[in-house]
């Protein structure tokens, strides 16, 4: 009889809440409930307590929206549940209604009922929300739905690593900088940076490879030989470079353990629990890999079969995103047919091709098994990099964004930005789209939030997407192509620019804590912190004033001459070393814009113009005139 009422009650009553309200936490532990209970739909006196409260468990918390999670875990105790993997029976966990695992792959098999049974689950920080969060713990039923595990759990608990907080407030000024080994380019410098734990790596077209110093002096601390593509975690550093992948402490550069995964060429590193997913740039291959020692977990291989055979396809995965159960990489697929049946002779060209096949798009994993889920292969081939937050994966396709479901791909919508649109950043719940000009996006549902009007001179090149950006709370901070601008979150209004920075460009920033870093085209590792440039020269940034030299020297050389020649008679006396003289300026000039140069912009074809004509010319004639002065002169004597 009492079973009976259970059940009847059960089919009316089907979740219950239990408040466990936790207001403006920023501890590292958030404690949810201490307390025992038992979901399910069946009497067992084993259980604490005996009779079922229900089939679903609810508590919500808060959290202080100044809290930036970097990782979190989920710690509950549980009892009397039925060991994974089960596709009945399956005890599911939601955060902010979104499944962040099932307890049952957290319990060895063959465990008794009356055992129990510590579980750690890892939670992705973006699932977090500012503020009110939601836990609901869901007891799985029978593939009839007519039965329920019954089970006991208890002193459940978020554990919470945060973000260090990033201080640095406008104006900036240099604090420190360090020269790398370097050889001068025009273009953005293609270095990687990650700073964790007071530590700075720098990675790319260094002549070091991989390059650690202090944060907070610039000291240097050790280096490596090779570039690598980098990720951290727990102080160990993953360096990723060609087929291998080196575990090395963080602080020293010492190796932890060192692997070689066929002959792939791996890239685009990315952490999550005790994973390391990579992916191969030029190639069809994902793999996740246990960062404790090495240990290959699985390795999917993607191919596309609608393609025509014959021929060659090549493929490439890039930029992978997780949200703790669900992993997606962009992907492009070129096939092409050759135009008669041939042998390949790998020592000779290949054949000429018919029109080649492209698709791009996304693919989606079971991030613990490497199963493919979906795919979505509507994109553009000249669409940006995709963004994944909570349970939505964004990108640009054709001056759309597109939201599509982590879960399924399918699209939950859609927002026109123009020709062409370029996803800054996703956070809080807010999305900066740049598309010539800025705009902020509702995440959740893609309504237009506010447009962010920047004053025409503030984009001298409205072309180049303006992605060099880090937000932050307050500030969103970007680099141009010669400087830094900070930019009000909510407004969008620019609060502080910074003097030119020597070289052609400069790289995107990393703000760390109390610093933000750059490096230049010159070769130049800039650190800023918080304080005020001087009037005409500023630590670190002397030379940029030399790249306003050549137009004060022409001006002041022409008030010059015009001043000489008003008060005199022989002209070519005057003009003779005046001209010698702006040779000279010229040379000077060329010196100090030289690093601002490249042989194909319009300033270098200026530089070649004056180097090879206008200042021998200027030398030649001034000596003309020199001469004729002379002369003048010593007529005029007699």
């Amino acid at each position: 009889m009492k079973r009976l009422l259970f059940i009847s009650l059960l089919l009316f009553v089907s979740i219950l809440t239990l408040a466990a309200s936790i207001s403006n936490v920023s501890a590292a532990e958030v404690v949810i409930d201490t307390g025992h209970h038992h979901l399910g739909d069946d009497f067992k006196e084993e259980l604490n307590p005996d009779d079922p409260e229900g089939l679903v468990y609810t508590a919500n918390f808060t959290l202080n929206p100044s809290v930036d999670i970097e990782s979190a875990e989920l710690t509950l105790t549980v009892r009397s549940i039925v060991p994974g993997p089960t596709d009945e029976f399956s005890d599911k966990i939601y955060l902010n209604e979104i499944e962040i695992g099932s307890l049952n792959d957290y319990v060895p098999a063959e465990t008794p009922d009356s055992v129990a049974v510590n579980i750690t689950i890892p939670v992705h920080p973006s699932l977090f929300n500012p503020g009110n969060n939601t836990l609901k713990i869901s007891a799985g039923s029978d593939a009839n739905g007519s039965n329920y595990d019954d089970f006991e759990f208890y002193d459940v608990s978020f554990h919470l690593n945060e973000t260090e907080p990033v201080t640095l407030e406008p104006p900036l000024k240099v604090a420190w900088t360090y020269k790398l080994p370097w050889k001068y380019v025009c273009e953005k410098p293609a270095v990687k940076t990650l700073v964790k734990d007071g530590v700075l790596y720098l990675s790319g077209d260094l002549e070091e490879g991989l390059i650690a110093v202090d944060a907070e002096t610039g000291e240097p601390l050790w280096n490596k030989e090779w570039s690598a593509s980098l990720a951290y975690k727990n102080g160990v550093l993953f360096a990723v470079h060609s087929s291998k992948i080196e575990a090395l402490d963080a602080k020293t550069g010492k190796p932890l353990w060192s692997k070689e995964y066929s002959d792939d060429g791996w890239d685009n590193p990315l952490i999550f629990a005790d994973t390391l997913f990579v992916s191969t740039p030029y190639n069809r291959y994902v793999a996740a890999i246990d960062t404790e020692n090495g240990t290959l977990k699985w390795k999917y291989e993607f191919n596309i079969t609608s393609f025509e055979t014959g021929g060659s396809t090549y493929y490439q995965m890039s930029g992978p995103l997780m949200n703790g159960n669900t992993f997606v990489s962009r992907y492009s697929a070129v096939h092409s047919i050759y135009t008669e049946p041939v042998e390949i002779d790998p020592d000779e060209p290949e054949p000429e091709t018919d029109e080649s096949e492209v698709e791009d798009g996304l693919v989606s994993l079971d991030a613990n098994t490497g199963k493919e889920i979906w795919r979505y292969s509507n994109l553009s081939t000249y669409s940006y990099s995709p963004f994944l937050y909570k349970d939505l994966i964004y990108i640009e396709n054709n001056g759309t964004i597109l939201a599509l479901s982590a879960e399924s791909g399918e699209e939950v919508w859609k927002t026109n930005a123009g020709e062409w649109a370029d996803i800054i950043e996703v956070k809080n719940d807010r999305m900066l789209v740049n598309t010539g000009k800025s705009f902020l996006l509702n995440a959740s549902t893609g309504e237009v939030l506010k447009e962010l009007s920047y004053p025409e001179k503030e984009f001298p090149y409205p072309e180049i997407p303006v992605a060099s950006s880090m937000i932050t709370d307050k500030y969103v901070y970007s680099t141009g192509p010669y400087n830094i601008r900070v930019f009000n979150s909510d407004k969008g209004e620019t609060v502080w620019s910074s003097s030119r920075i020597k070289g052609t460009s400069v790289s995107d920033p990393t703000v760390y804590k109390d610093k933000l870093y750059l490096v230049s085209t010159e070769g130049i590792l800039y650190a800023f912190e918080h304080g005020e440039e001087g009037l005409l020269f500023t630590r670190g940034l002397e030379n940029s004033a030399t790249y306003y030299f050549p137009p004060i020297a022409i001006a002041g050389m022409i008030l010059l001459l015009a001043l000489l020649l008003r008060n005199s008679s022989n002209k070519s006396l005057v003009l003779g070393p005046w001209l010698i003289a702006l040779s000279g300026v010229l040379l000077l000039s060329l010196k100090a814009i030289d690093p601002y140069t490249c042989a194909w912009s319009l300033l270098g074809f200026l530089f070649i113009l004056i180097f090879f004509f206008f200042m021998p010319l200027a030398f030649l004639v001034g000596i003309a005139f020199l001469v004729s002065g002379i002369r003048k002169k010593k007529a005029w004597g007699k």
